[in-house]
Formats: C-alpha cells, sequence, structure tokens
C-alpha cells in the first residue's frame, strides 16, 4: 500500500524539476521505464478519481 509520505515525496520530485533531471541522464530504457511509471500514476489518478467520485454520490445520497 502507498502511503501518504511516499506520494508527498513523489510530488515533490516531480515539482523541483528533479524528475526531468534524471530524466535526461537516463538511457533510452531508462526514459522509457520514467515514462511508463509517469503512464501508470495518470491510470492511478483515474481509478482514483472514479472511486472518490462513487464514495461521494453514495454519500451524497444517504444525506439527501
Amino acid at each position: 500500500m502507498l502511503t501518504e509520505k511516499a506520494i508527498k515525496e513523489f510530488k515533490e520530485y516531480l515539482e523541483s524539476g528533479r524528475w526531468d533531471e534524471d530524466y535526461g541522464y537516463r538511457t533510452p530504457d531508462g526514459q522509457a521505464e520514467m515514462l511508463d511509471m509517469i503512464e501508470s500514476v495518470f491510470e492511478l489518478c483515474e481509478l482514483a478519481d472514479k472511486i472518490l467520485s462513487e464514495k461521494l454520490y453514495k454519500q451524497m445520497g444517504e444525506q439527501g
């Protein structure tokens, strides 16, 4: 399971520009791996959005 700390650290890594710097030092295979990781993050966000939306709609329905 991911921790909130790990997520915050990765966000800071992206925001700081270190990801971009590391990307520049990687071989093409390493760069592809980094891009695949970012793609996985997008997929994770889409799934999290779906789950959060379902939970919020359910809570709204129970309150109304």
